[in-house]
């Protein structure tokens, strides 16, 4: 689990993870209706070696051809699993701190 704003390294690998960006969280709270699920938009940079960091941007929108939460980078893969916390009503805009990226590479 990768908290907004902060960076992993992965143990026996030369593979850095930073959260940097919420872009958009407009995924439907729990304690509405809706007539979309909506969508939560971040981006994560991936450092593999010594290289330039690679900006990955994850999408959670279900419609084809929008979702993105698997994107390979070098000879990894990285999977965004679960974005928290989930919205629970319209009003909830939680800070880039607040926020639990669970990923796994």
């Amino acid at each position: 689990m990768l908290p907004g704003g902060q960076q992993a390294v992965l143990e026996g690998e030369n593979v850095r993870l930073r959260f940097t960006e919420v872009l958009e969280d407009s995924r439907c709270p729990t304690k509405v209706e809706c007539f979309w699920t909506g969508q939560a938009r971040i981006v994560i940079a991936v450092q593999v070696g010594d290289s330039e960091p690679t900006n990955v941007e994850f999408n959670t929108n279900p419609a084809p051809g929008q979702n993105r939460q698997t994107v390979p980078v070098g000879q990894y893969v990285v999977e965004l699993k679960k974005l928290d916390p989930y919205p629970e009503t319209p009003d909830d805009s939680p800070a880039l701190a607040d926020y639990r990226a669970t990923l796994l590479v």
